[in-house]
């Protein structure tokens, strides 16, 4: 498996992806959207031609935004997406990022538990934050 930028022709494997792994899929517009972005820093995690898992950060100033992560549900729990953000991380490291952000669901333990491991600490909440109204959780890691 490798970590490798996101191409235009991996969308339909990454709309697979997202769509099986969210009740609130992205579109496939925003993908495309943020593979044009100059700030946008869009990975999958690659076994041959087969997309496993993928994310989408994007740069502003000194600051890293995680936007979206995901792995194909028959990948799950192997360390694809751990293998991600530490790509990610290291991307980060090298364009002298200060801090990376994210959301993510206060119902979501699971990934609240992956960002920990990897010392994002949770910074404060945001209220209805989803579109079905439930809490993010808003985490920070500096570098």
């Amino acid at each position: 498996m490798k970590i490798v930028p996101m191409q235009l022709k991996d969308l339909d494997q990454v709309m697979e992806i997202e769509n099986k792994s969210f009740a609130f899929p992205w579109k496939r517009s925003f993908f495309e959207y943020d593979l044009r972005r100059p700030n946008g820093c869009l990975l999958v995690a690659k076994q041959d031609d087969l997309i496993l898992g993928y994310i989408d950060a994007w740069q502003i100033d000194d600051e890293l935004h995680l936007a979206n992560i995901a792995v194909a549900p028959d990948y799950r729990q192997q360390g694809i997406a751990s293998k991600m953000i530490l790509k990610l991380i290291e991307i980060a490291k090298k364009r002298h990022i200060k801090s990376i952000y994210l959301e993510v669901r206060v119902s979501n333990k699971i990934a609240q538990k992956l960002y920990e491991k990897f010392g994002f600490v949770n910074i404060y909440n945001r209220k209805n934050y989803y579109p079905d109204g439930e809490d993010a959780m808003v985490y920070k890691k500096s570098l």
